[in-house]
């Protein structure tokens, strides 16, 4: 009596009653993972773009595996039915393959009991891999973080050595984790952006590249490139740092690195340059001589220390007659007064010859690296206090950027400049990557744990200035994960 009425429990709570006990079908699926980092290649075999996949490009098809693992009970085979037609039968739940074009499918799966008794579950599945580009300037790139950095030798190497990419960008781990993060989903991933690179200068025209030789080809624009590689594969998504460079971001701080109180367009060399170099370029390990050399008061032309006409307006010669009797050109097409008219036409080459939506792509912000983690602002002494305070300065401030300088750059240029991109996504539709600064605060240029690239440590990693002020590998993680929350919340 007590084993019969066992047995009928069991039943109940197994599905017994006409059937073998708790037979049940469920299956997921995934699509490969596509996602690899490039192995470096010397600089004389690079290409002129990297992609971060496994196998070809484009496909036509991808094979998608299916898991009937969470199916119950005993079954001992799983037929498998793609939109009504028999593709599979196995006897393990794990292993089926099959490769499908990217779509909707309506996908079945019947697992049959030992009994003969059957189960089945019909789902809808969306095979889809997503087009990523990643585009823009030194921040879109990985400048001041080489994929092989070399503190003994200050070498570096990078994925590609004329526009100074690496795997550390974080457009490159953006693309990692939202390939990561769904297993329904992979990602093609292509990176094209370029250190140095302007709207005009690399995205719409030809560029050489932040490091090229004479004989060098320039490099096709990046609009451009991204419509040869797309071919009609549909863009799910463009990964943008650009505008810095418009503004002359760099030169701006270097007339502040180099002349006496550039904010105040009445440009003179810094008088402490000299000491300041003796301090700074201690730490640079071999490439002591590059940096005494970039910070050399007799190399410098005075006219390029004046920060406030470099970040408005570009420079003293931004305007020129081309045809006399005409009116002035504008031919540089930078500085703040050109930047909101750049971005116009950008976003008129994304949708004309990339024939995008708007809405996928993601600008990215400049963040706010001008203070220490108490929210002070960073700041180089106008005088310098006794040894061991010294040593620590040189070793976390800007060399010769005062407070007064600081200041300037974080209220004035750093906020028009965010406040430019923020008004052109707006207008274009695009969404803005707004959650940059706000995971910098506390990590600026000054800071005890800093996100940043300093000087010295860009001589030491890459032998050139190029690399001051832009993230470190903790830096573009930062980068990386507003980046990914942009895009999880447009999906």
């Amino acid at each position: 009596m007590l084993l019969t009425l066992i047995a009928a429990m069991l039943a109940v709570a197994f599905g017994g009653c006409g059937g073998e006990p708790g037979l049940a079908a469920s299956f997921d699926y995934e699509m490969p993972a596509r996602f690899v980092v490039p192995a470096l290649r010397a600089p004389e075999e690079q290409s002129e773009y990297e992609a971060y996949v496994d196998g070809p490009l484009q496909l036509d098809a991808w094979r998608v595996r299916f898991d009937a693992c969470g199916s119950t009970g005993s079954p001992m085979t799983y037929t498998w039915r793609i939109d009504g037609e028999e593709v599979g039968v196995e006897t393990r739940c794990s292993g089926f393959e099959y490769e499908l074009a990217e779509g909707e499918y309506t996908v079945s799966l019947v697992v049959e009991g030992r009994g003969g008794e059957e189960r089945e579950q019909t789902q809808a599945i969306v095979v889809r891999d997503l087009l990523i580009f990643g585009l823009g300037d030194s921040y879109g790139s990985g400048e001041g973080s080489p994929d092989v950095r070399d503190f003994e030798e200050g070498g570096a190497q990078w994925q590609n050595e004329r526009c100074h990419r690496s795997s550390q960008s974080g457009q490159v781990r953006a693309a990692r984790t939202v390939e990561e993060a769904d297993p329904h989903t992979s990602v093609t991933f292509v990176h094209v952006a370029c250190s140095g690179g302007r709207i005009y200068r690399a995205l719409l025209e030809e560029y050489d590249g932040i490091v090229s030789e004479p004989e060098d080809e320039p490099l096709q624009a990046q609009i451009a490139r991204v419509a040869n590689l797309a071919e009609d594969h549909e863009i799910d998504a463009l990964f943008v740092s650009i505008g810095g460079n418009d503004i002359n971001f760099s030169k701006v701080v270097e007339a502040c690195v180099l002349g006496r109180d550039c904010h105040l367009g009445s440009p003179e060399i810094d008088p402490l340059l000299e000491s300041t170099a003796s301090l700074a370029c201690g730490f640079t390990g071999s490439f002591e001589e590059e940096c005494r050399s970039y910070l050399n008061p007799d190399a410098i032309d005075e006219d390029s220390l004046d920060a406030v006409t470099i970040f408005d307006i570009g420079s003293k010669d931004e305007y020129v007659v081309l045809v006399e009797g005409e009116d002035p050109v504008d031919v540089r097409q930078d500085g703040l007064d050109d930047l909101p008219s750049n971005y116009d036409a950008l976003a008129q080459a994304i949708v004309e010859t990339l024939g995008m939506d708007p809405a996928r792509v993601f600008l990215t912000e400049i963040p706010d690296v001008t203070r220490d983690e108490f929210g002070d602002v960073c700041a180089w002494p106008t005088e310098l206090p006794g040894y061991l305070e010294t040593l620590r300065i040189a070793a976390q401030q800007v060399p010769g950027v005062t407070e007064t300088e600081m200041q300037w750059a974080s209220t004035y240029v750093l906020i028009e400049l965010r406040a430019a991109m923020r008004a052109a996504a707006d207008k274009h539709g695009w969404q803005f990557v707004d959650g940059v600064d706000a995971r910098f605060s506390g990590h600026g240029y000054c800071s005890d744990v800093t996100w940043l690239t300093r000087l010295q440590n860009t001589f030491q990693l890459q032998g050139d200035q190029n690399g001051a002020l832009h993230p470190n590998p903790a830096g573009y993680g930062a980068y990386a994960d507003a980046i990914v929350e942009a895009f999880d919340a447009a999906q």
